[in-house]
This record gives C-alpha cells, structure tokens and sequence, in this order.
C-alpha cells in the first residue's frame, strides 16, 4: 500500500507541474512557446516581459496557493480526525476573509502590506482554535460541523456589514477583490513574498 500511495503521488505531483507548464504558455498573447521560453531565459521584449511579468507569477503563485490549500485541508482533517474537515466547512475560510477585512476596513493594510495576510491568518487560527478548543471538550463530529458552518455564517455577516459601511470605495473594492482572490496582475515580488511563508 505504500509503494502505491508514493507511485500515485508521484504521479500526482508530475500531472501538476505538467499543467503548471502548460499554463504558462497559454495566454492571450499570441507568442509561440519557443518565444515565449526564450523571453523567460533572456528577458528581452515583448516575450520576456510576458513571461517574466505576467506568466511566471501567475503560474508560481497557482502552484503555492494550490499546495497552501491543500495542506491546510490536510491539516484540518488531522486535527479534527475527520476525512470531512475543510476550511470551508470549519469556517477557517470565512474569519481569514474576515481578518483582511477588519485590516482595510480599518485603515491598518494601508501602513504595510504584511498587516493583511496577518490579519486574515489570525483570523483563520481564531475559528481553528475555537474549534480546536471544542473538539478537546468533547464535541461530536455533528457538534463541530455545526459550529463552523455557526462561525462561517458570523463572519460572512459581520464581513458584509464591513462592506456596507465601508465609507472609502477603493477600501471596499480591496476587501471584494481580497475575499474572491485572483492570480492575475500579480507580480514576482508576491511570488517571492508568499512562497517561503507557505513552504513555512
């Protein structure tokens, strides 16, 4: 069984950087891959801007966003010792969105861009550890359940309330564009910032 586990794995984990590649060189652009790939080596012109700007964020970032969400799924099933445990289901999901919200709502994103993803990871370990917490006391796997999807509801209102009276409308569109999540316009620098404190 564990021969098989690592064989499919290993497969796993060759189908995606086989899709992670081939992402890179789909786009809107019209550059052929040969192009595209010596634009990325050499970084000269159109192709090497695209590559190194555009594709080579976006495709590092959908790998360690990818890998992030997988962990955390992983752990969360770990810790609650449910194959069913998710972010979503636990509410993780919906405080992290919270505590980024709470971060522009309230002026603090603005001081530095670290105090966002900040926010929403105490945000994330705030619902984590009052369900942690419940779990240790002896709830049931129905009890736990209930509860995120009672804490998920909470910070989906109190997220919304935020949005409403959110008086600056560019403050508004951040926490909109922060809770859907986009890999696009993203640039190497963010790549850099957030693949080391994922592999963390």
């Amino acid at each position: 069984n564990e021969g098989r586990g690592a064989g499919a794995l290993l497969v796993l984990a060759l189908l995606t950087l086989a899709f992670a590649a081939l992402s890179f060189f789909l786009g809107p652009a019209n550059i052929g891959a040969g192009a595209l790939w010596h634009g990325l080596v050499s970084g000269d012109g159109l192709a090497g801007v695209i590559a190194r700007e555009i594709r080579l964020p976006r495709t590092g970032l959908a790998l360690v966003v990818g890998a992030a969400l997988g962990a955390s799924g992983a752990a969360l099933q770990g810790l609650f010792r449910n194959p069913l445990a998710s972010p979503d289901v636990t509410g993780v999901t919906s405080c992290a969105g919270l505590g980024a919200v709470v971060a522009l709502y309230f002026g603090f994103a603005a001081a530095t861009p670290a105090l966002r993803p900040a926010f929403a990871i105490l945000g994330a370990l705030a619902s984590a550890a009052l369900l942690y917490a419940l779990s240790r006391a002896g709830a049931g796997v129905m009890a736990l359940v209930l509860a995120g999807v009672a804490i998920s509801s909470l910070a989906f209102v109190l997220t919304a309330l935020a949005l409403a009276f959110a008086s600056n409308p560019y403050a508004r569109i951040e926490m909109v564009v922060w809770r859907r999540g986009s890999l696009k316009d993203r640039t190497i620098t963010v790549l850099v910032f957030a693949a080391p404190r994922v592999l963390l």
